[in-house]
């Protein structure tokens, strides 16, 4: 994954009208119009109606689906 943040960013919530944008700031919008975004969890290609979040891990960005499983496994590892 190419996304890299250069600075703290605090985001509760993005409208989906908005993700488009959000992801292009935060440099990962080209992958998902690609194909080419996974979850870091499962390796499924994310789109538009399966994305489920970001997070932050050895300072890079990484996605992640709508999966529960995949969700859960982040807040493991955001807690760890």
């Amino acid at each position: 994954m190419k996304g890299n943040l250069k600075e703290k960013v605090v985001i509760k919530a993005v409208y989906d009208d908005d993700l488009p944008l959000f992801l292009r700031k935060i440099g990962l919008w080209e992958e998902m119009e690609k194909g080419e975004l996974k979850c870091s969890i499962c390796d499924c290609v994310l789109n538009l109606n399966n994305f489920g979040g970001v997070f932050r891990e050895n300072n890079k960005i990484k996605a992640f689906c709508q999966n529960t499983q995949c969700y859960l496994e982040v807040l493991k590892r955001k807690t760890v």
